[in-house]
């Protein structure tokens, strides 16, 4: 592919002058900060606010979770659109958009006083926070190819990092002793009003960042010399080929349906426990406040984990590093249900699995979405894969506070849960990469032994 003295073939154009750290890398590292500010305030932060908030107003637990199948609606059926208008008008005006909705979402649940509302505010906020993941995540895999896993790897770390803000939420909302200080806490209102300006001030910084794509900066995926090259139709691909499947071709795969299946049996716990890790802890001996520092080890347990199948992922099949990833996590959940406080061991034995499990997963599933249809579309699929993982997300926590109101327990909604995510391993091994009508791939030392035509132009 490459010519045998080692230049681009004919006509591809190669950057003379490239910037000393490529420009993708400060996306990610930017991308880092968001997620540790959104997932640690939005995404682990709400179980801290879920007993003093049914204290105050009287609700039970099942009647607060029910925002999550209205928030499941609206995200499900929005979350399709919002991916494709990445793709269309890229991360800026998505980034700056959702973090308004949010801002303005958390300052208004400080006034909220009945249900109805708070199901509003709360699916608005949730919406806006659906804005700037969908935008985040395909803006990074937009950047790097070759190196797609560990920059995703590298991008999910912020999640991870995202339970270093559990503690300081709580003291924010309970209060307690800070460096000697004794603080009241602010309650859960003035908690979201706060939060919700810091959003509002950090919005302009944030979207001044992201680009949609490095060649909207004269670079190429991964900072290479020369933009990938083309391959003709029906050409043996390499591992490192790029597809480039749109969004309706994608749709008539067993490929994006077995992917959207496995997302939405896996992502069954993480919806659950985002909502129930502290009143579990307590249903099980754990008091509230060492639920709350516990709480961090959560996320930060699974930095290794994404890492490592970021890496995995770049070296090695890409559907048997997913349904590895898969397999441990069923693990992890089914010692969740197996916690006893009498028995330490088994606390961290779960820690140590999801963290290997859970922070495998959230990276080697978009690393084999960008393996199997590439950069094309890779903002609407999110947003169609999005659709399964949301009803997940939109109902399992309901499930869960049926199950602990009727039979006072969380462990066999745990146990059910295992085996679904069980599931998921098989069924990845059964995905087959689409055969590709066109796709372009890099040129390797490796190919360097002729000087090839240049390949035809899709039609």
């Amino acid at each position: 592919m490459a010519s045998s003295n080692g230049m681009p073939p004919h006509g591809v154009i190669v950057r003379k002058k490239k910037p000393l750290i490529f420009y993708g890398w400060w996306i990610v590292i930017a991308a880092v900060i968001l997620n540790i500010l959104q997932g640690g305030i939005l995404f682990y932060g709400f179980t801290l606010v879920l007993d003093p908030v049914t204290d105050e107003m009287g609700w039970t637990k099942t009647e607060l979770t029910i925002a999550y199948p209205i928030m499941g609606v609206v995200i499900g059926v929005i979350s399709p659109f919002l991916g494709g208008l990445f793709d269309r008008i890229g991360p800026r005006p998505l980034i700056g958009a959702g973090m308004v909705i949010v801002a303005a979402s958390m300052i208004m649940l400080h006034y909220v006083q009945s249900l109805p509302m708070f199901y509003l505010w709360f699916s608005l906020l949730n919406l806006g926070s659906m804005g700037i993941w969908l935008s985040v995540g395909p803006t990074v895999a937009n950047w790097f190819v070759r190196a797609r896993g560990r920059a995703l790897g590298t991008y999910s770390l912020g999640f991870a990092l995202a339970g270093l803000l559990a503690p300081p939420l709580y003291w924010l909302i309970d209060g307690g002793i800070i460096l000697g200080f004794e603080f009241d806490g602010l309650g859960w209102r003035d908690a979201f009003f706060l939060l919700g300006v810091m959003f509002l001030f950090l919005m302009p910084l944030t979207i001044l960042i992201f680009r949609h794509r490095p060649e909207n900066m004269g670079l190429y995926p991964d900072g290479a010399d020369y933009p990938p090259l083309e391959v003709s139709p029906g050409a043996e691909m390499s591992d490192d080929a790029e597809m480039t499947t749109t969004a309706m071709q994608a749709l008539r795969t067993q490929a994006f349906w077995l992917m959207a299946i496995c997302s939405a049996l896996t992502f069954l716990t993480i919806a659950t426990l985002t909502v129930h890790w502290v009143p579990y802890m307590g249903s099980i001996g754990i008091e509230r406040e060492a639920a709350a520092f516990f709480l961090p080890l959560l996320p930060l347990g699974t930095m290794v984990g994404r890492l490592l199948f970021g890496v995995l992922a770049d070296l090695y099949d890409k559907r048997r590093v997913t349904a590895l990833a898969f397999c441990v996590q069923a693990a992890a959940v089914l010692m969740l249900s197996q916690i006893d406080p009498a028995r330490e061991w088994t606390l961290v034995l779960f820690l140590v699995l999801w963290g290997f499990g859970f922070g495998g997963t959230i990276v080697a599933r978009m690393a084999l979405q960008g393996y199997l249809f590439g950069r094309n579309s890779f903002g609407a699929l999110q947003g169609m894969l999005t659709m399964t993982t949301e009803a997940g997300f939109a109902l399992s926590p309901l499930i869960a506070s049926i199950v602990f109101e009727e039979l006072g327990t969380y462990r066999p909604l745990f146990l059910g849960f295992a085996v679904l995510a069980f599931l998921a391993g098989p069924l990845t091994m059964l995905i087959r990469r689409p055969t590709p009508q066109f796709a372009t791939g890099f040129a390797t030392a490796q190919s360097a032994d002729k000087d090839p035509a240049p390949a035809p132009r899709p039609r």
